[in-house]
């Protein structure tokens, strides 16, 4: 009975250690794959950092308004982006 208990817990342990190292994979695995996004997002940003932080800007005072200033301007927004992105 007491060999039969400790073969099952040695038999978990081994289990346990295979999923933590399955785990740590699967972390590296996105932390490089997050990364590799982070660059790519990092040159994009800084080729319109001007217009990033303006658009911020803008967008943190309109969130600020009473009466949800924010909410209201989004569609208008969205429309101007669409035609920005049609005249390029």
């Amino acid at each position: 009975m007491f060999a039969k208990r400790l073969n099952d817990l040695a038999e978990r342990k081994r289990l346990i250690v295979l999923e933590a190292g399955l785990h740590r994979s699967l972390v590296e695995l996105e932390c490089a794959s997050l990364h590799v996004r982070l660059n790519s997002a990092g040159t994009s940003i800084r080729a319109g950092s001007l217009w990033l932080i303006a658009g911020g800007a803008v967008a943190g005072l309109l969130a600020t308004r009473p009466g949800g200033g924010l909410a209201h301007w989004v569609p208008t927004a969205l429309s101007a982006w669409r035609w920005v992105q049609r005249l390029k």
